[in-house]
């Protein structure tokens, strides 16, 4: 049986959640302030809409780790929240498919 790359299983994970966030329009070209990314609630809840806390806070941190070749923090729940903030989000169906597999590959990594 074959050996996963679990580090290339994320890198893909990323990327798509980073296009899906662009396909729908929900990837921003404006930084929020740092105060608001340095919210200490789960997702930045407090601060930053869900799209936001994703591309500035999530994807940065999660490929930081995969760079420096450790497995990020897991199992993750992510989907849970993404599919309640993205439920009147028209099309968001495929978005809501990147992050239930981020959850995915967030958990079997660990048990391997």
């Amino acid at each position: 049986m074959k050996q996963i790359d679990w580090f290339e299983e994320y890198l893909k994970v990323f990327e798509n959640i980073e296009k899906r966030l662009m396909e729908l329009g929900l990837w921003s070209k404006k930084r929020p302030a740092q105060e608001a990314l340095e919210s200490t609630m789960p997702f930045c809840v407090d601060t930053l809409k869900l799209e936001q806390w994703l591309q500035f806070v999530f994807l940065p941190r999660m490929r930081r780790s995969v760079e420096r070749k450790e497995l990020p923090p897991g199992p993750a729940q992510i989907a849970p929240i993404a599919k309640e903030v993205f439920k009147e989000t028209s099309d968001s169906e495929k978005l809501i498919r990147a992050i239930q597999k981020f959850d995915e590959v967030s958990h079997l990594s660990h048990l391997h």
